[in-house]
This record gives C-alpha cells, sequence and structure tokens, in this order.
C-alpha cells in the first residue's frame, strides 16, 4: 500500500511540473507574440525582463526557441526605432 501511495505522490508531482512548465511555454508565447504586434524586435533579454523567465529557459527549451527563431526571422531587416532615431541625430 505504501508503494501505491508514494506512486501517486510521484503522479502528482510530475503532473504539477508539467503543469507550470506548459504555463511559462504559454507565458513566453505570448510575450514573443505581443511584441510582434507592437512592432518591438524580439530578443532574449527583452523576453527574459517582460517574462521573469531565465535566459536558458528561452535557449533550452524547443517550443519556445523554435518560436523566438520564427520571431525573428519574421522581423529580419527591422529597424529598431530608438536606433534609427540614434542614426539621424548624429
Amino acid at each position: 500500500m505504501d508503494g501505491v501511495k508514494n506512486m501517486n505522490k510521484y503522479d502528482t508531482m510530475i503532473a504539477l511540473n508539467k503543469k507550470a512548465s506548459e504555463e511559462k511555454i504559454d507565458k513566453a508565447k505570448k510575450a514573443v507574440w505581443k511584441m510582434l504586434d507592437e512592432g518591438e524586435k524580439v530578443t532574449v533579454p527583452k523576453l527574459m525582463a517582460k517574462t521573469g523567465l531565465s535566459r536558458g529557459f528561452f535557449y533550452k527549451n524547443l517550443i519556445v526557441r523554435k518560436e523566438i527563431d520564427r520571431a525573428m526571422q519574421q522581423q529580419a531587416g527591422m529597424v529598431d526605432p530608438k536606433r534609427y532615431t540614434g542614426d539621424m541625430v548624429l
């Protein structure tokens, strides 16, 4: 009986970890989409600041990494408005 009880705890822990991971992935993807919608250049440091997730999360999680890569390809050649304004001043 004790083995069954421990297995249930293990299954519960796995389920909770999976749910937390899915929530992080969802949070990261929404941040990427929002940045795209607002015309903001997607970068890992900006995503870290917006989501509170670690740099490693963005590089190691394949689902999020693909989303970031897709966004960066979509933004290829996009000019950062702050940088463009700075160039105009110079």
